[in-house]
């Protein structure tokens, strides 16, 4: 998959304007920018803003196409204009000109770009946006065609370490998976019983296969190499609707003495053909909500501590809906002191810490401790 990227990068304000990176990329770009009532000031630091996103798209294009997320989701890219530091190490700007039709400025741009930079800033930003969390429930064959297990194996291992590298938080079900199916499916009660107990946005779950075929002659080295099929199947529920939003299955062929050595031999093969591209399957949806999430700013991620017990949980959510006018309040998990919701009120995340702040909840009086892009931190006192 290979799409023209437009706006697809975000660049994080805390990396610092000193940090020294290596591989350091000068690019020649052109931002421009229609001319808008006449105010031509505007324009041009609209031409900058796309001059700096045009350069960090040449800097460090090659990171799409490593990262999941980033070749499914057009990130919002006007953050860029006002982010850059740390990613744009310098800056020769040329003169602001006219454009073709006169109704735009245009600006040309000479700038050293950190590609290394732009990589570790993608999952800062994805987490302050979006704290992405799954849980992570595989079953597993490995060269026992007969018997399923749901210890942790070689496939989950490669499917945590790939979400991990897509900027998720991986977050333990806290549920023991005692009972699988012939043909791998878990019961539906275990199924809701994860979903319902999980403190993520996503479940995930996995069945894998690693299962020895026929042998196929002698090595080089005199020993015997095997082929091993490998497949995995996984479907991606959305914990707050309790919803399959995805499903994917792949399978390959590896070669090596040995199943340990056939993964080692086949690494790019594997990441490619079969966890790639399964995780291309999945992060489509996922690139889908969180884009929606961006544009409706209504939607805020809410997590609130100190809840002494349920009724205090209980109490926060009828405050939220009698605060707000058409307000919704669904609460996602309450345990060890603390409680997720997820709440939709109108203005966002900022509006929503400044109408709730001071209010009592019950007994307790609610004190804002952290606003950010959709997502607010509040503690009960």
């Amino acid at each position: 998959m290979n799409p023209k990227h437009t706006a697809t990068w975000i660049v994080v304000a805390a990396l610092s304007a000193g940090t020294a990176y290596a591989d350091v990329k000068t690019v020649n770009v052109t931002g421009e920018a229609a001319i808008k009532d006449g105010d031509v000031a505007t324009a041009e630091k609209d031409a900058k803003r796309a001059a700096r996103r045009n350069a960090i798209e040449q800097g460090a294009g090659v990171l799409v196409e490593s990262n999941s997320i980033m070749r499914n989701y057009a990130l919002i890219a006007d953050e860029i204009a006002t982010s850059a530091k740390g990613v744009i190490t310098d800056e020769v700007w040329g003169p602001l000109t006219d454009g073709a039709t006169g109704s735009t400025k245009k600006i040309t741009l000479t700038a050293k770009v950190s590609p290394e930079a732009v990589s570790e800033g993608i999952c800062t930003v994805l987490k302050a946006n979006h704290d992405p969390k799954v849980s992570l429930v595989f079953v597993e064959k490995f060269g026992d065609e007969t018997k399923w297990s749901t210890e942790r194996g070689l496939v989950e291992a490669i499917f945590t370490n790939a979400f991990v590298e897509s900027c998720f938080t991986i977050v333990e079900s806290g549920v023991k998976v005692t009972e699988v199916s012939a043909t791998g499916d878990l019961p539906q009660a275990t199924i809701d019983e994860i979903v319902k107990n999980t403190d993520a946005q996503y479940v995930v779950l996995g069945s894998g296969k690693f299962l020895k075929a026929a042998k196929v002659g002698d090595s080089v080295l005199g020993d015997k190499m095997n082929s091993y099929s490998m497949s995995a199947s996984l479907k991606m529920i959305n914990t707050s609707t309790n919803v399959i939003e995805a499903v994917a299955l792949k399978q390959l062929q590896v070669m090596g003495i040995s199943a340990e050595k056939a993964l080692e031999a086949n690494d790019s093969k594997v990441k490619k053909n079969l966890t790639g591209a399964i995780m291309d399957d999945l992060l489509k949806k996922v690139s889908q909500r969180w884009t929606s999430d961006l544009v409706n700013t209504s939607k805020v991620s809410v997590q609130v501590r100190n809840v002494a017990n349920y009724a205090a949980a209980k109490a926060f959510k009828e405050l939220v809906e009698k605060s707000f006018k058409d307000g919704k309040a669904e609460q996602r998990k309450v345990q060890g002191g603390s409680a997720s919701y997820d709440v939709e009120v109108d203005g966002g995340a900022e509006s929503f810490a400044a109408t709730i702040e001071g209010k009592k909840a019950g007994k307790f009086t609610v004190e804002v401790v952290e606003v950010t892009r959709g997502k607010v931190i509040l503690k009960l006192n």
